[in-house]
C-alpha cells in the first residue's frame, strides 16, 4: 500500500466517522484508531522490514496536518456560501445580483503582485472591462474583467484559493 492509498483510506474513514478501522492482507497489516474528534491516536503499518513502519508513521502527523488545513478552507468556503445565501434569503430583491464565475481552473488572486493593493473590496465600484481578480492556471496570469459596470456586493473566494470552472468568485449588483 503506498502513501496515496494510506490518505485516501483516512480520508474515508474520517468521512464516514469510523472510530477504529484494521486491515490485513500477506505480511501488510494497517491499524487506525481515532478518537471521538476525529484525531490519530494510533497509526501502524507494519511489514517485514522495520523501515517501513517508521517512514510510515512520519507520514501519519503530516496527513493530519494536511487534512486539517483542507477543513479549514472547506469551513471558509462555507461561510462565503452562507453569506451569500443571507443576502439571498435577505427580504431585499436579489434578482438584480449577478455572479463573477471562474472561465477556468486556477489559482485565485486578488492582487496582480503581493505587495500590491487587491483590483476591488466589497462595495467597490466597478468599470466595464476592468479587471476584479486573476486566475493562475498553468503559470499563465490570466486577469479576469466585470462584463458589465456593477458594485462588488460580495467576495465569494479566499486569495491563493484554486477554484473551478464556473465557480462564483464575485457577486455583484448591476449599477
Amino acid at each position: 500500500m503506498n502513501i496515496k492509498d494510506i490518505k485516501d483510506l483516512v480520508k474515508f474513514i474520517k468521512s464516514n466517522k469510523v472510530a477504529e478501522f484494521y486491515y490485513k492482507k500477506g505480511d501488510e497489516e494497517i491499524k487506525i484508531k481515532l478518537n471521538e474528534s476525529l484525531d490519530f491516536q494510533d497509526y501502524k503499518t507494519i511489514k517485514n522490514n522495520g523501515r517501513q513502519e517508521k517512514i510510515l508513521d512520519n507520514f501519519a502527523e503530516q496527513i493530519s496536518e494536511a487534512e486539517a488545513l483542507a477543513l479549514a478552507n472547506i469551513s471558509k468556503q462555507e461561510s462565503l456560501s452562507q453569506e451569500f445565501s443571507k443576502i439571498a434569503e435577505s427580504k431585499e430583491d436579489t434578482s438584480r445580483y449577478k455572479e463573477i464565475v471562474s472561465p477556468f481552473v486556477g489559482a485565485f488572486y486578488r492582487a496582480s503582485a503581493p505587495d500590491k493593493p487587491p483590483f476591488v473590496e466589497v462595495d467597490s465600484i466597478v468599470e466595464k472591462n476592468s479587471p476584479v481578480c486573476i486566475i493562475e492556471a498553468m503559470k499563465l496570469m490570466n486577469e479576469i474583467e466585470a462584463d458589465i459596470k456593477c458594485r462588488i456586493v460580495s467576495i465569494l473566494v479566499e486569495n491563493g484559493q484554486v477554484v473551478e470552472y464556473g465557480q462564483p468568485l464575485f457577486v455583484v449588483e448591476p449599477v
